[in-house]
C-alpha cells in the first residue's frame, strides 16, 4: 500500500512530508525517471543511474558484477542479466516503479551484468 502511495506521489510530483521520505526509500538520492543500481545491499557504497532503451546497455567497470539493490524510478520493467550483451541464464525483472534493497534474497547479488528496458 505504502509503495502504491509513494509512486504516486512521485508521478504527480507531490511531496510528502520530511518524515515520511525520511523512511522510505523511494525518496533517496535517485532521481524520478532513472534506472539506479548500489554495489551494497541497503542502497550503499554509490549510485550508478541509468536510462534504459530497448538496446541492450553494459554495465561497466565499477558496478559489473557488482550490484546489490537497485531502484527502478521509470514506467516500465527493466530486465538484468548476468552476461555482457543481455545473455545468459540468470536474469532479473524489476518492475515499473519498484526498489529492492538486497538482491541476496533472490540470488542475484554480484550478477547484473547487462540491462535493457522490456
Amino acid at each position: 500500500m505504502n509503495r502504491k502511495i509513494i509512486a504516486a506521489a512521485l508521478i504527480l510530483g507531490i511531496q510528502p512530508v520530511v518524515g515520511f521520505a525520511a523512511a522510505s526509500p523511494a525518496f533517496a538520492d535517485c532521481p524520478a525517471d532513472t534506472f539506479c543500481l548500489y554495489p551494497t545491499h541497503g542502497y550503499r557504497g554509490g549510485e550508478y543511474r541509468y536510462w534504459p532503451g530497448t538496446n541492450c546497455t553494459y554495465l561497466g567497470s565499477g558496478i559489473n558484477n557488482n550490484a546489490n539493490a537497485m531502484r527502478n524510478y521509470r514506467n516500465y520493467r527493466v530486465k538484468m542479466w548476468d552476461l555482457p550483451g543481455c545473455g545468459g541464464d540468470l536474469t532479473y525483472t524489476a518492475n515499473a516503479f519498484s526498489y529492492d534493497s538486497n538482491f541476496g534474497n533472490n540470488g542475484f547479488s554480484n550478477k547484473a551484468s547487462s540491462l535493457k528496458r522490456i
